[in-house]
């Protein structure tokens, strides 16, 4: 069919934004440049879970930082003034998880130029000119890719350890000795270019996603103007349990020193969220029920994080198993309230018995990714017939069901896609928004389905991968499901 019943005036064809990826970005914009490097590089590591490690990595750079400020410590200064009290314990504590941060850094960095910073490091020790060495002190640590920036910091704690080890020989580490500990190792963290870890309520791309489909579903629903402030309270909230999945509660006491230092930033972070909730969220909940709701929450988590604190880990010097018990209170706390404000914001969605357990659901989260991904293939595969058989309306036609049906996609299949799959989903979203219509000329219609194909494949085979995963074994495709998706958003003349 000819085009010429197509727009006469080329438009664009915008396509939706990640809704959750732009709010976390929000959170840090005065870092955009140096993050959007971070992560290229990220997706360049050739390593089995390396957005995990660098969560991990980050988790204890910032924990660190926690434990040394006395503001965040548990210490009983009623029973001892701290004046007078020995710090060797803590700085046991924050040598252990030194010690872990070093080597998760290790398995982060680059197989090929981790050994070549290395030599330079040991020629920059053997030189005897001040002016060739100060070169390349200043090239170090002017930190101008990740990969450096990694090495900077992940010598500056191999370097701190030592220290540690020493400092640990004294009889006595009194308050002023911790202290400058403290500083020293503040700077080091905080003077890091691209691993300076995040604040309270900073989220990152490359590992805080909301995986729960009824949860996501819900702020895809919510107002346009507390949608992003219900999303950032359970971005925080999850946030903090995702740092609890690091104590393993299978462990026997005594359990590793870093475990102590882990809840001092677990304690510190459940402040934050709930100085959030009361203070950024109820004011503009919504409703009278909605702020009352939030208001609990932050009341809850205040109250009960206090009472951890004091019944709980004011005992981690003479209790081995009180880690265990503090982690475990934490983590039900933080469930339960993750579960209050989503009963709160559908109340005729009973979640019942195991409520966090069916809101968390994995399963249910790979079915519907799983049907999202057979849906968007069909739309791709329609766009391209059309296109390769000079249709223009009915291709356009399919198009615009393709933007349509990507606003459902971004606000729920996308944020349960893993992170490796992100880099392809997110050049073709490019793709769409570069995309002048109609496209004139057979060459530039035979490129576009040419994309549409290799996408196609890319969805297709994404699917199969959902697909084999262990826990959808004997859950077939609900392929009539499926149908009735695709056809909210396809045209019945262009299937």
């Amino acid at each position: 069919m000819s085009h010429a019943s197509a727009p006469s005036v080329p438009t664009v064809l915008s396509s939706p934004r990640d809704f959750y990826g732009d709010l976390m970005r929000a959170s840090q914009a005065t870092r955009a440049g140096f993050l959007a490097e971070r992560e290229r590089w990220l997706r360049g590591v050739p390593v089995e879970g390396r957005e995990e490690l660098l969560f991990e990595f980050e988790m204890w750079l910032r924990a660190v930082e926690r434990y040394l400020n006395l503001h965040n410590a548990v210490v009983d200064a009623r029973a001892r003034p701290l004046v007078t009290r020995d710090f060797h314990e803590e700085l046991a504590d924050v040598r252990d998880a030194m010690e872990r941060a070093v080597r998760v850094a290790r398995h982060l960095q680059d197989p090929d130029s981790d050994p070549k910073m290395v030599f330079r490091k040991y020629v920059e020790t053997q030189l005897a000119d001040d002016r060739v060495r100060r070169l390349l002190i200043e090239e170090e640590l002017d930190q101008e890719t990740p990969p450096e920036s990694l090495f900077v910091v992940r010598e500056a704690f191999d370097a701190l350890k030592n220290l540690l080890d020493n400092l640990l020989q004294l009889p006595l580490i009194g308050l002023s000795l911790f202290q400058d500990v403290g500083k020293l190792t503040l700077r080091e963290i905080v003077l890091n270019r691209y691993f300076r870890p995040f604040r309270p309520l900073e989220f990152r791309v490359e590992y805080d996603r909301l995986r729960s489909v009824r949860l996501l579903d819900i702020l895809g629903a919510l107002p346009a103007d507390t949608r992003p402030l219900y999303t950032t309270a359970f971005l925080g909230l999850f946030r903090v349990l995702h740092y609890l999945t690091h104590v393993d509660p299978e462990t026997q006491p005594p359990v590793p020193r870093r475990v102590r230092v882990l809840l001092s930033l677990v304690r510190g972070e459940a402040a934050a969220v709930a100085s959030y909730l009361h203070t950024e969220l109820s004011p503009k909940a919504g409703s009278k029920p909605l702020q009352a709701a939030t208001l609990r929450a932050a009341r809850d988590l205040a109250r009960e994080t206090d009472r951890i604190a004091r019944e709980v880990m004011v005992d981690l010097d003479r209790d081995p198993a009180a880690a265990l018990r503090a982690a475990e209170a934490f983590t039900t706390l933080f469930r339960q309230q993750i579960v209050a404000l989503v009963d709160a914001l559908a109340p005729n969605g009973s979640l019942g018995e195991e409520a966090f357990a069916h809101l968390t659901s994995p399963q249910d989260a790979a079915l519907r990714l799983r049907k999202d991904l057979w849906v968007y293939a069909q739309l791709c595969r329609a766009a391209e017939g059309h296109l390769r058989s000079e249709d223009v309306p009915a291709a356009e036609r399919v198009l615009a069901a393709l933007k349509s049906f990507l606003d459902y996609f971004h606000d729920g299949g996308y944020q349960l896609l893993r992170y490796a799959d992100y880099d392809a989903f997110d050049r073709f979203s490019s793709l769409l928004v570069e995309l002048p219509w109609p496209p004139e000329g057979p060459g530039i219609r035979s490129r576009l389905a040419e994309d549409l194909r290799r996408f196609s494949q890319t969805l297709e085979t994404t699917f199969h991968a959902v697909s084999r995963r262990s826990l959808l074994q004997g859950r077939g495709f609900d392929r009539p499901d499926a149908e009735a998706l695709r056809d909210r958003f396809l045209p019945p003349a262009t299937r």
